[in-house]
């Protein structure tokens, strides 16, 4: 088993396509023998039994049962050969993660391993969201060690927006995480980590930093920012942290972080084109203003 330390949960994993996972954690690799955290496996089969157990849920193509020794497992049927596609079988409290994936699944757009890189990052997710800690939709940066996180749904602008502030600020800002950026509490305080899922494009980086500000962001003509009050905070942050539709219990748990959020981070609105302009807007409220520190 290999060891990696991301947002500060020690991992131990065996990936199906090792080459890719090596290349994709080499900034997180740990040597540390340290206490476990997540114990995640992924292997590839030419065929998937449908696993046994009491009936939980059905949802769309996913049947939930709970295993006789009391692991949940997740089975996902191809919708275009209706086989077994992918077995996700976990711990309830998902320290351990084990995912068959059916060699034969084909699709236009993913391969095996994209599948692979999307469930272990669910695995991730779920660990993380079931230790106090969540996943925010979002293109992170640090500034000078000041944590921003950029949200908004997809196409909207934000990896674009988070790219015109390493262009602009250059040395000054790191690209923590370019999709999917972790979020913990430490010692009461919200702090946002790189994670080697980072969406499209393999821009992230292991690097914490205390978060200062979750910026939302909405198309414009015109530049400008505003401080989201309590409840649009609530609604932003619940449309975009990532929630699992198979746990809805695990899913209610984003609530508390949600609120832990809105009591330590302020959250803004930006309507803006893309533009120079829309950083200096967000740089001269955020920072010239001093409304956070950094």
């Amino acid at each position: 088993m290999k060891r990696a330390n991301i947002a500060g949960l020690h991992i131990e994993y065996s990936m199906a396509d090792a080459a890719f996972f090596d290349y994709r954690l080499r900034s997180y690799v740990s040597h540390d023998i340290a206490d476990r955290d997540l114990l995640l496996r992924t292997t590839v089969h030419d065929h998937i039994d449908s696993p046994h157990g009491q009936f939980i849920k059905q949802i769309k193509s996913a049947t939930i049962v709970q295993m006789q020794d009391g692991h949940i497992a997740r089975s996902i049927l191809d919708r275009e050969t209706g086989k077994i596609a992918a077995v996700v079988r976990s711990k309830p409290d998902y320290s351990e993660v084990e995912i068959q994936l059916w060699k034969h699944r084909t699709h236009p757009i993913f391969t095996l391993t994209d599948y692979e890189y999307m469930y272990t990052g669910f695995a991730f997710k779920d660990r993380l969201t079931y230790l106090g800690g969540a996943v925010l939709h979002g293109s992170a940066i640090a500034m000078n060690n000041a944590g921003i996180i950029f949200s908004a749904n997809s196409g909207i602008g934000k990896s674009t927006h988070a790219n015109l502030w390493k262009q602009y600020f250059k040395d000054e800002v790191t690209i923590v995480n370019d999709d999917k950026p972790a979020i913990r509490m430490l010692n009461g305080l919200p702090y946002m980590f790189g994670t080697p899922w980072s969406g499209k494009t393999e821009l992230n980086a292991n690097v914490q930093a205390p978060l200062k500000a979750i910026v939302f962001i909405k198309r414009s003509d015109r530049n400008y920012i505003e401080r989201l009050n309590t409840r649009d905070s609530i609604f932003a942050l619940s449309s975009q942290i990532e929630r699992p539709y198979y746990d809805g219990q695990l899913g209610a748990q984003t609530l508390d972080v949600i609120e832990q959020l809105i009591t330590t981070v302020p959250v803004y609105q930006l309507h803006c084109n893309i533009s120079y302009e829309a950083v200096q807007v967000v740089y001269d409220k955020l920072l010239a203003e001093k409304e956070i520190s950094i």
